[in-house]
This record gives C-alpha cells, sequence and structure tokens, in this order.
C-alpha cells in the first residue's frame, strides 16, 4: 500500500498535465501512486468530479491534485507522512497559494471549518476510509442533485462532519496556477 494517492483530473491540458506530473514524481520520497482521471467529454470541473465515484485509491491518505496544480515542494511527501505519524490525524490541512487568491486558506478561517473560496479539495489529504466515506458528496449538489462547481466545498464540509480528528499543517503545500471557475474546457 502506497502512502498516498494523488488523484489528479485532466482535459485535454497535456502541458499542464506533464508539469503537474514532473512535479509529483519529483517527490524525494516516492511512496505514492498517482492516479489519472481523464475527462473524455471536457464538460467542465462540476461534471468532472463525478470521475472521482470510479477512483479506487490504494494509498492510506488520498488528495486531489488538479493538471493545473503543482506541489510547492520535493519534501512534500515526507512532509504529511511525519505529520501523519506524529499525529496519527485523519485529515491533515495544508496551505495552497492560489495565483488569484493569496494564501488560502487565510488568517481567518485557518482552523476553522470550511468555507467557499477560502478552502478547496487540493488542500487537504484524507485517510482512504474518509475518502471512501465522503467522495460521495463531490459529485452531487450535496442534497444528491446534480454536481456543482463548489462540489469540492460539498465534500469537505461532508468531511468535517465525518471527523474531527484534524492536523493543520502551516505550511503552502501546492501552488494553484489558475482558477476555471467551473467553466466548461474551452470557454475560457
Amino acid at each position: 500500500m502506497a502512502f498516498l494517492s494523488i488523484c489528479t483530473r485532466t482535459y485535454n491540458r497535456p502541458e499542464a498535465l506533464q508539469q503537474c506530473r514532473r512535479a509529483v514524481l519529483g517527490q524525494a520520497d516516492l511512496d505514492l501512486e498517482h492516479i489519472i482521471l481523464r475527462d473524455t467529454v471536457g464538460v467542465g470541473v462540476a461534471e468532472a468530479n463525478r470521475l472521482f465515484l470510479n477512483v479506487q485509491p490504494r494509498g492510506e491518505y488520498v488528495m486531489i491534485l488538479d493538471d493545473d496544480d503543482l506541489l510547492a515542494s520535493p519534501w512534500f511527501v515526507s512532509d504529511l507522512k511525519a505529520a501523519a505519524r506524529a499525529y496519527d490525524p485523519d485529515v491533515i490541512v495544508f496551505k495552497v497559494h492560489n495565483a488569484e487568491f493569496g494564501i488560502l486558506p487565510d488568517q481567518f478561517v485557518w482552523q476553522g471549518q470550511p468555507i467557499h473560496g477560502h478552502i478547496g479539495g487540493c488542500n487537504v489529504a484524507v485517510r482512504l476510509h474518509v475518502w471512501d466515506a465522503c467522495i460521495w458528496a463531490i459529485a452531487t449538489d450535496g442534497e444528491g442533485g446534480d454536481p456543482v462547481y463548489h462540489s469540492d466545498l460539498i465534500y469537505l464540509q461532508e468531511v468535517w462532519r465525518y471527523t474531527q480528528r484534524i492536523h493543520w499543517m502551516n505550511k503552502v503545500q501546492v501552488v494553484v496556477s489558475r482558477v476555471s471557475r467551473g467553466a466548461v474546457e474551452g470557454e475560457r
């Protein structure tokens, strides 16, 4: 079993995916699996979230890293593993440098409940049993309906309801280069 499963959604962005893969495979600790989820239709993030329902990660922890996001350091897996061993959390939250919004979660919501626009799926790694119990929420509006753009927030809210064993790692671990806002691919 790998320590970390990284799930990456992609659609028609081979250069972005290649950079993402380089950052993943450039880790000092390669105790991971990188699962690529190919959106073959290009209908946007909300619909692409349904791809997560077909994933069967094998890592002790699971995280989402989109094709245009990068791990900020070659020590990410090592840092995550050290936090997991020291604190035994179900969820590890870390900071993300977002090109448009700066460092997230910001100081106003740090160590609080997930709030739209302040935290996303790439801010957390969750234990496999938490992923299995909560991932359904990323492919819905939270009430069993069709997915919406902020489905990652609905997923995180479900994670917070499921467990309180959360470790907050006060370090930027992911770089988000752009925010798609759920647009259908090619409409940007």
